[in-house]
């Protein structure tokens, strides 16, 4: 007989209007953000510090789209408003 542990995965999903976020936890203050805007798609990984992002990494995109400095913060300020209504 093989037990093996379970894994527990934690993931909480905010939506609003046109937008879903999904949120995993993979660690301390660590998560794997699946953020969906209409039929755009990203894969985000992010770390948080004392209820701020110390780190913020676009893994993955979903249909074309061109990344610059002005979508990467607003994406930012779009996670740390979704993160917000986690709670």
């Amino acid at each position: 007989m093989n037990l093996t542990p379970a894994i527990e995965i934690y993931q909480k999903t905010v939506c609003l209007d046109s937008i879903q976020a999904i949120f995993t936890e993979t660690g301390m203050g660590s998560y794997d953000v699946i953020l969906e805007i209409n039929s755009n798609k990203f894969l985000i990984a992010l770390h948080n510090i004392a209820d701020q992002i110390d780190t913020l990494e676009i893994i993955a995109t979903k249909w074309f789209i061109e990344i610059n400095n002005k979508i990467i913060l607003m994406i930012k300020k779009l996670i740390e408003h979704l993160r917000y209504r986690l709670d």
